[in-house]
């Protein structure tokens, strides 16, 4: 199926506000950001990581007075607990050893505008002192700086926690959750939206096939049902990233439920890591062998024999290091990951990923700030 065989448009509130679906719970949280975005009441997003939320305060700064000044979204568990003022706030000269020059923060440079705290549940308790006072008067002081400085930010925060419970275990102030939920919006997952998943797709494939420059993919009916009874755990952003994947591997060809179910690795996972292993990125190949072995836990030493046997007929002795030949060689066991210390957990992951931080704390589930308060804690070398 294709946009021009279904005839159809992406929801009432697509052409106006660019959202797609036809879900009353959309369509209810539209109505709700129509009647706030005109105030300066600050808001509180909550949902599932990949459901909007970034998307949907863009929309609350672009339908409010300020939509002419600046939106800055800012992800609070991507900076380190020590700069994290630092980047909020700013710097006087001279406040620490490299303060050659007084610096603007975030909260200066958005004055008149909109600020976005995307994962505000990440945000250190000394931080939050400081925002408290931010949304109770609109005054802060630069690191290093003895001054006040007033600025008029409307705050949007976001978060995939649970903030009272957050509050409740001493984690989260609780006076800056009430502050911050002067308007508190629930976003639905993909998985209460189902009805809204082929319009998803079909605007995916279009956007997709202009942005690589393929043809764009048709949808036979059971790829749909397919792709409708998958656990998007990641939401609307891992069926965009899913549908990227499909315009360029299966270009030019009509998607079927065989197809979906071979990339989706639900019947046939097997048959695709074959495929992969072609591909000539041998450092995406690795990130997908160590991903499997850590996720199917039950079925860890079956899989790594698999592994072995299959891609090493497949692939240059060269291909693959030592410390990876030993952890695929069926011959060697794999211990569970509750054996490790956490050091030593955190330690591997990082050579796996070659020190990447941002990876290896997706891995860990953990933000990067913690992992960097994590390496410094053990002394972890990088």
């Amino acid at each position: 199926m294709s946009l021009k065989q279904l005839n159809m448009n992406f929801g009432p509130n697509y052409k106006e506000y660019d959202i797609i679906g036809y879900s009353e719970k959309i369509s209810e949280a539209i109505t709700i950001i129509k009647t706030i975005a005109p105030t300066g009441l600050s808001v509180l997003i909550s949902g599932e990581s990949g459901t909007g939320k970034e998307i949907i305060a863009q929309l609350i700064h672009n339908l409010s007075d300020r939509k002419n000044h600046k939106f800055i979204p800012i992800n609070c568990g991507a900076i380190p607990e020590g700069l994290i003022e630092n980047e909020l706030f700013g710097h006087e000269k001279g406040s620490y050893t490299s303060a050659s020059e007084k610096s603007k923060g975030y909260f200066e440079v958005a004055d008149k505008g909109t600020i976005f705290l995307d994962e505000i549940g990440e945000l250190p308790l000394s931080s939050q002192v400081k925002l408290l006072r931010v949304l109770e008067n609109g005054t802060f002081m630069k690191v290093g700086g003895s001054q006040n400085i007033t600025v008029d930010v409307r705050i949007v925060a976001a978060t995939n926690k649970n903030l009272l419970k957050m509050v409740e275990k001493g984690l989260f102030r609780e006076d800056l959750y009430f502050r911050l939920k002067a308007v508190s919006l629930q976003l639905p997952s993909l998985r209460e939206r189902l009805a809204d998943i082929p319009l998803f797709v079909l605007k995916f494939a279009k956007d997709s096939a202009e942005k690589y420059k393929r043809t764009q993919l048709i949808f036979d009916k059971e790829s749909f049902s397919e792709i409708a009874n998958h656990q998007w755990k990641g939401n609307i952003r891992e069926l965009k990233n899913f549908i990227d994947m499909l315009t360029v591997m299966e270009t030019g060809k009509t998607v079927t439920g065989e197809i979906v179910r071979k990339y989706l690795k639900t019947e046939t996972s097997s048959s695709l890591l074959p495929m992969l292993i072609r591909d000539n990125q041998p450092e995406r190949d690795s990130e997908l062998i160590f991903k499997t072995l850590l996720e199917i836990k039950n079925d860890l030493n079956l899989i790594k024999k698999f592994i072995f046997n299959s891609f090493t007929k497949e692939v240059s002795p060269s291909y693959f290091k030592d410390d990876i030949e030993e952890i695929l060689d069926p011959s060697k066991e794999i211990k569970p990951n509750e054996t490790l210390t956490e050091k030593d957990e955190i330690s591997q992951v990082l050579k796996k990923y070659r020190g990447n931080r941002r990876r290896a704390a997706e891995e860990l589930n953990m933000s990067e700030r913690t992992l960097y308060r994590k390496i410094e804690k053990y002394g972890i070398e990088t």
